[in-house]
């Protein structure tokens, strides 16, 4: 995502036309008690004034709710709630790894080979036998990892398996490793409630826990701003590049968060947070979680397999809704056709015999191939934009499985069964 800032502080920094579509890889109670003893004596002293006023009916007078009383009186926020029941589920986790400087000395002041600190980011809790959440950027490129709990108390993590395509990893903590007094975090090991993004709607509460710039436990709150699909455009040049979509909230995410949960007002995980567009380098309320349905999917293959195997079309293609009206013209397309002009087709596509087009097209500064394919629908649901054949295929599909592509060529419509395959990855090998 150009232009998008990783939430970690340890993040490190042929289509034929630039539009085309590729499948790709968030005292009071001290000045309360003065308050009450100043109302206390102001009684007494008016009792001593007008002497008329017995000790019973002093005692029969309402008085002001202690502040305890006031506390409970007062409504919980959601950000109340959410931190209260969730919060030791979320982790601190540092990177760690030998930096070698050019004549081989470890950098930061260290000793040649000793381990050191590359970022902080953080983590959720999602069973009790020790494995952790968080996002693939906080851990990629890391030879060790360290969990602190809320407690402070901090453990090594092993890496268990990663996802770059969505940005999710898996760590794990031994359940049997103990704290500085001997007794085993076991104890520690308390689950999220895992949500469904799917029921998640635009202007409910969203609440992000996590560790920004290494300070633990800080807790953001906004809304859900917004659903976005894969590889929607979110500003000129920028767009969602994770498979599955993302979930926008304008609570305040900021390096270290990344792979913290975004909560609802229940407390149940509905996002991983991982970035944010940042223009001036800090957080402007337009912040990325990854779907926890997304999680829920591929959680479990990094557990058992290490890594996580992506379905793939085949096809480079260029949304219509891209084009002018002049230029739809030019081509001879309906103007008010929606659908993905195919540029290339590869895999399990081109065995299909989807057509790419043969006519080369200068347009908007770069060049298209005219005379394809128009992929208008895949398995009966309408496309407009290559994020939602991506959507359909990442979220419901698996490689070897097939799809049904609806197809306009030559002015006739016509379905073809396309077979996928597996996405290239750099982990699954």
């Amino acid at each position: 995502m150009s232009n998008v800032r990783a939430s970690d502080a340890s993040a490190s920094g042929g289509t034929t036309h630039p539009a085309a579509t590729r499948e790709k890889r968030p005292v009071r109670a001290h000045r309360g008690r003065r308050a009450l003893a100043a109302f206390a004596v102001g009684t007494l002293a008016v009792a001593g004034v007008a002497g008329a006023v017995p000790p019973r009916v002093l005692a029969d007078t309402p008085q002001a709710p202690a502040p305890a009383a006031r506390a409970q009186a007062r409504p919980e926020t959601p950000a109340v709630f959410v931190y209260r029941q969730a919060s030791p589920s979320v982790v601190n986790i540092t990177s760690l790894a030998v930096v070698q400087s050019p004549r081989g000395a470890a950098s930061g002041g260290g000793q040649p080979g000793q381990f050191q600190p590359q970022g902080t980011g953080s983590g959720f809790i999602i069973d009790t036998r020790g494995h952790i959440v968080t996002n693939n950027h906080v851990v990629e490129d890391a030879e060790q990892h360290a969990v602190t709990f809320q407690d402070h108390t901090t453990v090594p993590a092993t890496l268990v398996g990663r996802d770059p395509d969505n940005d999710l990893a898996v760590i794990r903590v031994d359940p049997n490793a103990t704290d500085q007094d001997g007794r085993a975090i076991s104890g520690r090991l308390k689950p999220v409630t895992l949500g469904e993004s799917a029921r998640v709607v635009i202007g409910q509460d969203a609440i992000a826990i996590g560790s920004p710039l290494g300070l633990q436990q800080s807790v953001t709150s906004g809304i859900v701003s917004a659903i976005r699909n894969p590889g929607e455009e979110v500003g000129p040049g920028q767009d969602i590049d994770l498979l599955g979509g993302a979930v926008q909230t304008d609570a305040a995410i900021n390096p270290g968060n990344s792979g913290g949960p975004l909560f609802n007002a229940s407390a149940e995980v509905i996002g991983v947070n991982t970035a944010g567009l940042a223009p001036g380098g800090g957080s402007i309320g337009l912040n990325f979680a990854i779907p926890i349905d997304v999680v829920k999917r591929v959680a479990p293959e990094l557990i058992t397999g290490g890594c996580y195997r992506h379905p793939l079309v085949g096809i480079s293609a260029l949304p219509l809704s891209q084009l002018g009206t002049a230029l739809k013209q030019q081509l001879g397309i309906p103007v008010s056709q929606r659908g993905l002009l195919v540029q290339e087709a590869s895999a399990g596509a081109a065995q299909a015999g989807i057509r790419a087009g043969e006519q080369t097209v200068n347009a908007g500064g770069g060049q298209l191939r005219a005379g394809g394919d128009i992929i208008v629908a895949i398995d009966g649901r309408q496309l407009a934009t290559g994020g939602d054949l991506r959507a359909h295929v990442e979220n419901s599909k698996r490689p070897g499985e097939s799809v049904t592509l609806s197809v306009l060529r030559e002015g006739q419509r016509r379905d073809v069964q396309v077979q996928l395959s597996e996405r290239p990855n750099e982990v699954c090998r």
